[in-house]
């Protein structure tokens, strides 16, 4: 038990040292960062006038109202910038790992490998878009007139927990690819577009393409399903189906890695 508490202590000073260099770094540029705010700000106003455009004749889509979509694009911009500050700074290096042999120097480090190319490097500039869709999600759970209760704010933020657990199990996958392929191009673009297609929620979507998203896919965790939890749609077997699919992705993408990393010969292979 004490070497294992070690570990994490170990994992965490780590991680405070990987984030605390970045920021460093990037905060030289500050006008960037204060730009960067004022254009997700802008963003996420406008995201919320143009899912307006789509309730001017009605007062609902496909069963839901006004309220509740904000909610949705709230979770994504939130579930958007976790994307972008903390996955695809990590993931665009996959090819300048293995090309500069970057990655042949991480693996002779006495620490895990996974850990290493998941969370060495933040996107500052980000940071505070999962902030700012949180509350627009709130704003608009309020609207709703919902009654708001500690434990089903509970089991939202544990079902959005769970959908940044997959996508962070699917963003695992793919630089597991691109170690195999030698090039993350285009990876990032395919990782965007799973997290895209959560802007709105499935029920949106007709046909077999919702059957994908919602069975095939797990963009119905990423958005839909924690949405539903909090309207009180969906109870507490949903998010430990949530948590479940999340276990389970993240062991099924370490696997990937480990199989990928045994086929890895290194920069001069």
């Amino acid at each position: 038990m004490t070497v294992q508490i070690r570990s994490r202590w170990r994992y965490r000073r780590l991680l405070a040292i990987f984030w605390r260099n970045t920021l460093a770094t990037e905060m030289e540029y500050r006008v960037n960062f204060w730009s960067n705010l004022v254009l997700s700000t802008f963003w996420l106003g406008w995201a919320a006038l143009g899912i307006r455009v789509y309730f001017r004749f009605t007062t609902s889509v496909r069963g839901w109202t006004y309220a509740e979509m904000l909610i949705v694009v709230g979770l994504f911009f939130a579930l958007n910038g976790v994307r972008q500050a903390l996955i695809t700074p990590n993931l665009a290096r996959m090819t300048e790992y293995v090309r500069d042999g970057t990655l042949d120097f991480l693996l002779t480090k006495p620490v895990n490998s996974q850990f290493m190319v998941s969370f060495r490097h933040i996107g500052v500039f980000n940071w505070l878009d999962p902030v700012l869709g949180l509350i627009l999600a709130f704003t608009g759970l309020i609207a709703t007139d919902q009654p708001v209760t500690v434990g089903s704010i509970a089991l939202f933020l544990g079902a959005f927990l769970c959908a940044i657990v997959i996508l962070y199990a699917v963003s695992l996958a793919m630089m597991s690819l691109s170690l195999r392929s030698v090039s993350s191009e285009g990876v990032d673009d395919l990782l965007q577009g799973l997290v895209e297609t959560s802007r709105l929620p499935v029920q949106i979507y007709r046909g077999a393409l919702r059957t994908v998203f919602s069975v095939v896919l797990p963009v119905a965790l990423f958005t839909t399903v924690p949405t539903q939890v909090a309207l009180g749609q969906r109870g507490a077997a949903w998010v430990a189906l949530a948590a479940g699919v999340a276990i389970v992705a993240n062991v099924v993408a370490s696997a990937l890695w480990r199989v990928a990393l045994r086929g890895y010969t290194g920069a001069s292979g």
